[in-house]
C-alpha cells in the first residue's frame, strides 16, 4: 500500500490493508493481500466460499467517497458514521451487519483515556470495517489473519475482533491491578507523595474506559 503523511497511511482510496480470504484453500496462507483494483473486480463477481476484508481510514477523505461509489454498502452503515452516539453496539440491516465498536487506541497507556471508533459493515462476501485512528484490536486481528488464523466466514472475522478486544481489555486491567499493588506498596511504606493524584487519574482512565467499551 501507498503510505504517505498526505494519505495519513492510507492509499488515495483510503484503504490501509486488503485481505481476499479463502477458507477452503489447499495451502497457507489463506489470506492474500489486494488492493482496490482487484477489490472492485472481485465485488462485481464474488467467488463461491472466499470474501474479502477491506480496512478504511476515515481521516482521509477519500475513503467514504469511495465506499459510496464501489462497496455498495447499506444507506444504515453511513448514518452511523455521522450520528452523535458512538455507543458500542452490532445491528441488523437487510443482510448485513453493522458494528459500532469502540477501543483503544494502538500503542495504549493508562495515563491516558486514549478511546476511539470502529465501524464495520458485515455480509457473507465482505467486511468493510473504518476508522479514524490506529486501534489496538483491529491491529492484533490483521497480525493474526496475517500468520493463518482459520476463519471460515466474514462473520467470524468480526467476532475474532470481539475476542481480540476482549483480550486488549484484560491487559488493562491486569496492568491497572499491577499498578495499584504498587501504589499499595508504597502507601503501606509510608510514601504517600502523589499517589491520591495517582489512584484519581487512574480512576478517571478505567470509568471512562467502562462508559465506552
Amino acid at each position: 500500500m501507498a503510505a504517505s503523511s498526505f494519505n495519513y497511511g492510507s492509499d488515495n482510496s483510503g484503504l490501509v490493508w486488503g485481505f481476499l480470504i479463502d477458507p477452503e484453500a489447499a495451502a497457507a496462507p489463506t489470506a492474500v493481500p489486494i488492493g482496490v483494483a482487484d477489490a472492485v473486480r472481485w465485488m462485481a463477481a464474488p467467488q463461491p466460499n472466499q470474501f474479502i476484508w477491506l480496512h478504511f481510514n476515515l481521516s482521509n477523505t477519500a475513503s467514504e467517497r469511495w465506499l459510496r461509489q464501489h462497496a455498495g454498502l447499506a444507506d444504515e452503515f453511513y448514518a452511523t458514521l455521522h450520528q452523535g452516539s458512538r455507543s458500542t453496539r452490532i445491528e441488523i440491516a437487510d443482510d448485513a451487519l453493522i458494528a459500532v465498536i469502540n477501543d483503544v487506541l494502538h500503542g495504549f497507556s493508562l495515563d491516558s483515556a486514549e478511546i476511539s471508533t470502529l465501524w464495520a459493515h458485515v455480509t457473507p462476501h465482505a467486511v468493510i470495517s473504518a476508522r479514524r485512528k490506529p486501534l489496538a484490536s483491529i491491529e492484533r486481528l490483521r497480525q493474526d489473519v496475517l500468520q493463518g488464523a482459520p476463519l471460515r466466514s466474514s462473520s467470524e472475522l468480526l467476532v475474532h475482533l470481539l475476542r481480540d478486544q476482549a483480550d486488549v481489555l484484560v491487559n488493562i486491567v491486569r496492568d491497572a491491578v499491577a499498578r495499584v499493588d504498587t501504589i499499595e506498596d508504597r502507601l503501606l511504606a509510608g510514601r504517600l507523595t502523589r499517589q491520591r493524584e495517582d489512584l484519581g487519574a487512574m480512576r478517571r482512565v478505567l470509568v471512562r474506559l467502562q462508559r465506552l467499551l
